[in-house]
């Protein structure tokens, strides 16, 4: 089975055209790598507005990915808040955020994707998350870790947390026969990594630093390391951070596509491919180049 993990397409027809036009190549390359199935973890809406949600659903129509067995999505912070667009709007923000309904924009991102949730398994309730999708025999175990608003823990909506009913309900799939015998996948927005200071930045890197450890971590994660040992994980796919790498924490591997759309100091946007084969997965980076030929392609793929 062949899957691209991208992630954090912050799409926004209006204001962000390059990322739906970067977004179309990335489709048509993992069109031409015979990709069985894709993941996006969180943040494929910019500001989490409506004429958002069309636009990306309008997109993977057209690629023919609203269909269980080819794609898998899970929301990110982005998808529930939104974010500030200049300067100016960060103070107002945390107002707007603590007016924000968490569980219907939680709903909204559901009923978006809808198609792409039809065939996951839910160990008791309504909730949306957590979830389990089987495909042969891959286990993709979807997580909502978007943190709801608080003015001391999340002010802004970005960090993250898993609340006690979804990590209990985390505990029973993982506990669960259905994951016997499966190579699990954890698709889950936030990242585990440690944001590492640079020791040669100045005075505003080392303030946005500070500003990023607070307002972008995901709380109580070392019951999730413990758990995800316990259930024999063999990744965890994330983003949230807009870098694109793997890494190793707690003996789990960790894979980071929050850099898809924004492109490495050589202009190639990135994500990754995983081939599995009898739980033996093979990792490879794939880079795609914006070429201007943007017009045809979109033609092409209609």
């Amino acid at each position: 089975m062949r899957i691209a993990h991208i992630s954090d397409l912050h799409l926004n027809p209006d204001y962000f055209p390059e990322r739906t036009e970067a977004l179309y190549h990335i489709l048509e390359k993992c069109r031409s790598l015979a990709v069985d199935h894709i993941v996006i973890t969180g943040d494929i809406t910019n500001q989490a507005k409506p004429k958002e949600f069309e636009h990306a659903r309008n997109i993977l129509k057209e690629f023919d990915l609203l269909d269980p067995a080819k794609l898998t999505v899970t929301i990110g912070n982005h998808d529930i808040y939104g974010g500030p667009y200049h300067a100016e709007d960060v103070l107002s923000f945390p107002g707007f955020c603590k007016g924000t309904d968490y569980d219907s924009k939680v709903k909204e991102f559901y009923s978006t994707f809808r198609e792409s949730f039809e065939d996951c398994k839910y160990v008791s309730g309504t909730s949306v998350f957590p979830f389990v999708k089987i495909i042969r025999d891959v286990a993709f175990v979807g997580i909502n870790s978007v943190a709801q608003w608080s003015s001391l823990k999340n002010p802004i909506g970005s960090n993250g947390d898993i609340g006690k009913h979804q990590y209990h309900q985390l505990k029973k799939i993982f506990a669960s026969e259905i994951l016997k015998g499966k190579t699990i996948l954890v698709l889950i927005h936030h990242h585990f990594n440690k944001i590492e200071k640079k020791k040669t930045a100045g005075k505003l890197e080392r303030l946005w630093h500070t500003i990023e450890m607070s307002t972008m971590k995901l709380w109580k994660k070392k019951r999730l390391f413990q758990l995800f040992n316990d259930g024999n994980v063999e990744k965890v796919l994330h983003g949230h951070l807009h870098s694109h790498d793997f890494y190793k924490r707690k003996n789990i591997n960790f894979l980071n596509a929050g850099g898809t759309m924004f492109p490495n100091p050589n202009q190639s946007h990135s994500f990754h491919l995983l081939d599995v084969q009898a739980k033996l997965i093979e990792h490879t980076n794939i880079t795609v180049t914006i070429t201007k030929h943007f017009k045809n392609l979109m033609s092409n793929a209609k």
